[in-house]
């Protein structure tokens, strides 16, 4: 098989090789045993002269996986601006009088993915290479070190800075900017806290001991119950157990004696309630009484909160810093958050107008033809499909955005051998810093035979070649064999140029 040093090597050959086929080093790779049903497309455009460099089926369907996000990014970036920001308004729905609100306090959601939960500053979030929102499915997540309750602490204490001192009312939280979903297991509302996932965090202790488990964000309500036991000789198995509103968790299984930090996650299923009691305890913290009524309290109508001023705010990072989150990471809930949120502004409410506001942005502003891809979601379903050609379409349009713009896109993409999901390949090779590239894997458990089996390794960007010119492609490859989990790395790796 070839090495990672031979395939990233691939970007030199590729970009500075013009001939009718593709160089001998990449068919040899393409002839390896594990690819004998694959179907490969390659496509490499020189921007600097528009020359097609190499081509393979590029007018082929693929199964782009999450490439897909790159489309999705593009769309958000036009509807909204890179410069956009969130800014969540909390309303006093009553009189204010000697530091006493006679009336209901309402957080109005505004899809903002982060909510303060990866707030380094006022311009910049956090992420880590390898994020939590694929806790469950890959080894060696970290999280990142801020309070994903950042938000809820800021905004009680500014309202304690306006003079609130007690709230002789309700805390409600309006949900009503888009319906509420669940895409791949994970909440997609006009709230979030921590991205509506519970982190937990596990480290072995002795063999037959209890392991240690910390927890976050935290509620009143909600809790989690540890039951995870150390084994020396073994394998980690967790199970995660909760009931129908997500608030009591349970832990089972087993950790080996070698992991360390180990995370899970599990689904905030509810998200307007965890938000209504985390403000709470903001609150109180700040030292405000609350006071609520012993009847339910009714939302005032959208009407009506629109002719109020906010008491308090909470302002994002500007948008082109969630781009680079999605990407960098391959964030399928901020991808998936998209559709709802372009539903939103033209006052839609669904994910499938959304899709549609998708659709429409590909073929009438990134000029795509309309035939050449099929997107079913917006984070890169297998029930997706696009030719290589239609990437480099896409591709095309980013290039020619303003020069600023441009340059936020190109620096939120993934960089070989430094950050995102191409951090740990071509570090040793002069590549790196080179390739930004958004890859894409599909993966089937195939129950017939008990083995894996590839359905897609896509990636598409950016390289600099090494006669100064930057080269837009697509590489991907379809049904491969893939006996275990690490041959998918291995796939990946060969797909690298």
């Amino acid at each position: 098989m070839l090495s990672i040093r031979q395939i990233i090597c691939l970007i030199t050959l590729l970009t500075t090789t013009l001939q009718a086929e593709l160089p001998e080093m990449m068919q040899r790779m393409m002839n390896q045993k594990k690819y004998e049903h694959s179907t490969w497309g390659v496509y490499f455009k020189d921007t600097t002269n528009g020359e097609i460099l190499h081509e393979l089926n590029s007018n082929q369907m693929f199964l782009p996986a999450s490439t897909t996000k790159l489309f999705t990014v593009a769309s958000l970036l036009h509807a909204y601006g890179d410069t956009y920001r969130f800014k969540t308004p909390v309303f006093a729905v009553g009189d204010v009088n000697n530091g006493v609100l006679k009336g209901n306090l309402v957080l109005v959601g505004q899809g903002d993915l982060i909510f303060g939960g990866r707030f380094e500053n006022s311009d910049t979030v956090a992420f880590t290479n390898l994020d939590h929102i694929n806790a469950n499915e890959l080894p060696e997540v970290t999280l990142t070190p801020q309070d994903p309750l950042y938000a809820f602490i800021e905004i009680a204490k500014e309202l304690r800075l306006k003079g609130i001192r007690q709230i002789d009312g309700e805390v409600l939280i309006d949900e009503r900017l888009f319906e509420t979903v669940e895409k791949r297991g994970v909440v997609e509302a006009p709230v979030f806290i921590n991205e509506n996932l519970i982190d937990m965090v596990l480290n072995p202790t002795q063999p037959g001991q209890e392991a240690k488990m910390t927890w976050r964000p935290q509620a009143e309500g909600y809790s989690v119950v540890n039951k995870v036991v150390t084994v020396a000789d073994g394998k980690t198995e967790i199970q995660i157990q909760s009931d129908a509103w997500g608030r009591q968790i349970i832990l089972k299984g087993t950790i080996a004696a070698n992991e360390k930090d180990l995370v899970r996650t599990t689904p905030i299923k509810d998200p307007a309630h965890f938000a209504r009691v985390a403000l709470i305890k903001a609150l109180r913290d700040q030292g405000i009484v609350l006071n609520p009524p012993s009847n339910p309290a009714v939302l005032p109508s959208e009407e009506e909160l629109k002719q109020l001023q906010p008491m308090a705010t909470w302002t994002s990072a500007p948008l082109s810093e969630y781009a680079k989150l999605i990407l960098k990471v391959s964030h399928n809930v901020g991808a998936d958050l998209v559709p709802l949120l372009l539903a939103a502004q033209k006052g839609k409410k669904t994910f499938d107008e959304g899709m549609l506001l998708i659709g429409d942005f590909v073929v009438n502003v990134a000029k795509v033809s309309p035939g050449t891809f099929v997107f079913v979601d917006a984070a890169g379903a297998d029930s997706n499909r696009l030719t290589p050609q239609a990437e480099i379409q896409l591709l095309d349009y980013i290039r020619q955005l303003p020069k600023e713009s441009f340059q936020k896109f190109y620096n939120a993409l993934p960089i070989l051998g430094v950050d995102g999901s191409l951090a740990d390949f071509g570090k040793d090779t002069p590549n790196v810093g080179k390739v930004r590239a958004k890859p894409g894997t599909g993966m089937l458990y195939n129950q017939a035979t008990g083995t894996f089996f590839l359905t897609t390794q896509a990636l598409t960007g950016f390289l600099e070649a090494e006669n100064g010119h930057l080269i837009e492609f697509m590489l991907v490859v379809n049904n491969a064999s893939a006996p275990k989990v690490e041959d998918v790395l291995a796939i990946f790796g060969d797909v690298l140029p």
